[in-house]
């Protein structure tokens, strides 16, 4: 077996997110929705549900009822986050973005459509290798950051 390790090239970052798919869904199957930041947070002694732009504009915001800011509950862990109510991601930005808000920065959008995953530590331009095997794609990845391993390789 011929295996050898190439620079494909460079892909930019603005969102702090990359999306993979096949191009012919692009046209067909993408969805033109709002982008919906829902971050909902429930309380613990009071079981209040605070939803960021709804109950607080910011998270250093002092919410009255708590003489808090959100920040500082998150921190004394007064408060924990809500799950995202969609379970199904939609093939679109704001289903990129719910979807890179878990715990793990990734999922799969509209049941295989694409995948997506957030970009280590946001916005860049990034290398983007391939292995060719015998004369074919195997595998792709993206670099986001280097880790004291790499230094050794």
């Amino acid at each position: 077996m011929n295996s050898k390790t190439i620079l494909v090239g460079h892909v930019g970052v603005d969102s702090g997110q990359i999306l993979i798919c096949d191009p012919c869904y692009i046209d067909s199957s993408w969805k033109k929705e709002d982008f919906a930041d829902i971050r909902r947070y429930r309380h613990q002694g009071t079981g209040d549900v605070l939803e960021y732009r709804k109950d607080f504009q910011n998270f250093e915001e002092r919410l009255k009822i708590y003489d808090k800011t959100m920040n500082q509950m998150i921190k004394d862990t007064e408060v924990y986050e809500l799950p995202t109510p969609a379970a199904k991601h939609a093939f679109s930005y704001n289903g990129c973005c719910i979807a890179t808000s878990n715990k793990n920065g990734c999922a799969e959008l509209d049941n295989g459509t694409a995948v997506v995953t957030s970009s280590g530590y946001g916005d860049g331009y990034y290398p983007v290798y391939a292995e060719i095997v015998d004369g074919r794609v195997r595998k792709i990845w993206v670099d986001f950051f280097q880790t004291e391993e790499d230094e050794f390789r």
